[in-house]
């Protein structure tokens, strides 16, 4: 039985209303891993392919940047030989190329947007994988609805860096409001 059909599925869904209506909660939740696990790694991926597209089109907005900075010298070349037909030629294609700059332009901010996306849609496809596999355990220890403490189910590694310091700075400033600056 498949429990998701989208990547927002995995997002939206309740784990615990899940596993509530099944038979076998600790078969259910094993095949909900596995479909999460899909599921990141669809969305890492896209992510991945998305990011090869943003640095293809800033590559091709230099190249045709660069483009127009040459032909703007082969038309002040010419004007300086008095040939105004060449320079005016020169200058239509400078402008081709900056009007191709510009659209390039909008897809690369919609690129980016897209990879702002993916990240933030993997990195709660990978929370939603994190909580289920609490919720294993807990099956496992016979602890239905307990929470498990975050320290024990989430390991160092499976933070980010950057989201890792965000989480410190957090803690310590959790740790000043209640004037325990030193713990």
């Amino acid at each position: 039985m498949s429990y998701f059909s989208r990547l927002t599925d995995i997002v939206t869904c309740n784990l615990s209303e899940i596993l509530a209506q099944e038979e076998d909660p600790e078969q259910a939740i094993e095949q909900i891993i596995f479909e999460i696990h899909e599921g990141v790694a669809g969305a890492l991926r896209s992510l991945k392919t998305a990011q090869t597209n943003v640095e293809r089109l800033e590559r091709e907005i230099q190249e045709h940047t660069s483009d127009a900075e040459k032909l703007t010298e082969q038309a002040l070349s010419a004007v300086e030989n008095d040939n105004e037909s060449e320079a005016r030629k020169l200058l239509v294609r400078k402008s081709e190329q900056l009007d191709l700059v510009a659209g390039l332009q909008q897809q690369l901010t919609s690129a980016n947007n897209l990879v702002q996306h993916l990240t933030t849609t993997h990195r709660a496809l990978e929370a939603r994988l994190h909580d289920a596999q609490r919720k294993q355990q807990q099956l496992k220890n016979g602890m239905v609805g307990e929470d498990e403490p975050v320290s024990e189910s989430l390991s160092a590694d499976a933070i980010e860096p950057d989201r890792n310091q965000r989480i410190e700075d957090e803690l310590a400033a959790l740790k000043k409001k209640l004037g325990r600056d030193g713990d």
